[in-house]
């Protein structure tokens, strides 16, 4: 029985000193009937406010608000700094759309407008690379369905996929 609790003392000490994992999601979908690339970045809010907390001085509670549209500036800025998308060999232009809050999840959306069916994507997405050292950012790119997923890391920040397209 001693030797069993320090076991379990032993590892729960561990646990306490592993350094916590960071993710963020991005969705990419091409929407062959608008022409149009749909992105939805899932963040979450915890890591997401002390981040925008130390770059913008404020002091926010996203999970008080009654709306995230307050904060809607700063995401769209913190995002056109952090992430971007060339398709096909050409820098997009990505269009903020507005962002909402999900328990303790931040939804961001944008979208691309004016594409014709992509075959290769470059895309750079260092959110919070700058907060945490740890942190990945994965995207999933979905073209007709067929969908590839990039996992992006601090120093592999930027990233290509390629479809082939018939």
């Amino acid at each position: 029985m001693l030797y069993s609790n320090f076991i379990i003392g032993f590892f729960l000490m561990l646990s306490g000193m592993l350094h916590p994992f960071y993710v963020s999601i991005t969705d990419l979908v091409y929407k062959e009937d608008t022409k149009s690339v749909q992105i939805m970045h899932k963040v979450f809010v915890d890591d997401f406010e002390q981040t925008l907390n130390k770059h913008y001085n404020v002091n926010l509670d996203i999970l008080a608000m009654e709306s995230t549209a307050e904060i809607d500036d700063m995401l769209k800025d913190y995002y056109s700094k952090r992430f971007a998308v060339e398709i096909d060999g050409k820098e997009q232009e990505i269009t903020y759309i507005g962002s909402e809050l999900e328990e303790n999840v931040l939804w961001i959306y944008q979208e691309i407008y004016k594409v014709r069916k992509p075959e290769k994507f470059r895309i750079t997405n260092t959110v919070l690379f700058d907060e945490f050292d740890t942190q990945s950012n994965l995207v999933h790119t979905d073209l007709g369905g067929k969908i590839k997923t990039l996992r992006l890391t601090e120093g592999d920040g930027t990233q290509e996929v390629e479809f082939e397209v018939y």
